[in-house]
């Protein structure tokens, strides 16, 4: 049992490593596990043998590949009749095969999700929903040719320019339609899957799951928006889960809570010092009970824009809890001073 226990631990451990580094995995093996390369040769031809890896090149610059298992891009006209559960009728839920109940959960809700924001906020002739399936990552895309959700948010709020768009996208509860939509979709879509991203116009936004990390990068423009989702088939947490973590008791389980990494309110180069940025941050979040603000990234801000938050909005909005996390000692001298104010 024990040594069946231990190749297992390995092969999970070959798999993971594949999916991101294919080349020199026997010595990374050997390391890892104390085992000779000779050792961690086995393993591989083993898996290569029973198809759980493709290898590719002679011995020194051999290469090991996830096989896959399946792969499907489809084009949509956009006329009327489309549905979601269409689309995941009859592409996605057929190319997951066998998967876990709670990642083809998940996987369900983010596709339907999407492909709705697409079909009702878009404004395009066309979509391209598109699956990639191997023994370690199952990663799902939509694409459209319409507004783009950046543009899209910045002028339904009459915000300054795309990166507010951003900033307030991530909070929750965002949405152009709210007789239709109650903006939740990419919010709780985001935290689900391993990773999450769109790039529309310029702009690229990249999430990983629990880490918190959110990034922003300018690339080459696009027309419309691209969605691309990521997830371990052996994932074990399940939507339920990520719904509670942002749901309180006290509201009948409803979307209370909002975790926001305050690094997205500095546009580049800037320092957060100004009221003004204080109130772009804070701009709707009073509609939440709980509110973690992540410093992650922030190595100081000014008085006046701590003031803002923790006394001025603090005090305004009773019913809405701050709570402050990955502080450096600048940033939570700052705070303090704010509370002490108060």
């Amino acid at each position: 049992m024990a040594r069946t226990q231990r190749r297992d631990e390995i092969e999970t451990f070959i798999v993971d490593l594949v999916a991101e580094r294919p080349r020199d995995v026997a010595r990374a093996i050997a390391e890892r596990f104390g085992i000779t390369r000779q050792a961690a040769g086995l393993h591989l031809r083993r898996m290569v043998a029973s198809g759980t890896l493709v290898s590719e090149g002679e011995t020194r610059n051999r290469v090991y590949r996830l096989p896959l298992l399946s792969e499907e891009s489809r084009a949509y006209d956009l006329r009327p009749g489309l549905t979601e559960d269409q689309v995941w009728d009859r592409q996605i839920a057929p190319a997951l095969g066998d998967v876990r109940t709670n990642v083809r959960d998940i996987c369900h809700y983010a596709v339907t999700e999407m492909v709705n924001n697409v079909l009702d906020h878009a404004g395009s002739s066309r979509m391209i929903v598109g699956s990639r399936r191997t023994a370690a990552r199952i990663e799902l895309s939509v694409l459209d040719e319409g507004i783009g959700i950046f543009r899209k948010i910045r002028e339904g709020y009459s915000l300054e320019d795309d990166r507010h768009a951003i900033l307030e996208l991530v909070k929750g509860k965002l949405t152009t339609d709210p007789e239709r939509h109650t903006g939740e979709g990419i919010f709780f879509t985001s935290r689900m899957f391993d990773e999450f991203s769109i790039l529309s116009g310029e702009l690229f936004l990249w999430h990983k799951r629990d880490q918190h990390d959110w990034l922003i990068e300018s690339r080459g423009r696009i027309v419309g928006t691209a969605v691309n989702m990521a997830i371990r088939p052996d994932s074990v947490h399940t939507a339920k889960d990520v719904f509670d973590r942002y749901a309180s008791e006290q509201d009948d389980y409803a979307f209370s809570r909002t975790h926001l990494v305050v690094d997205l309110a500095r546009s580049e180069g800037e320092n957060l010092v100004s009221r003004s940025q204080a109130k772009r941050l804070l701009a709707r979040l009073e509609r939440f009970r709980e509110i973690v603000l992540d410093f992650k990234g922030v190595e100081t801000i000014g008085p006046a824009f701590a003031d803002e938050i923790f006394r001025v909005f603090a005090r305004a909005h009773p019913g809405s809890r701050l709570t402050p996390v990955n502080l450096t000692t600048e940033v939570d001298r700052m705070i303090r001073r704010a509370l002490a104010e108060q």
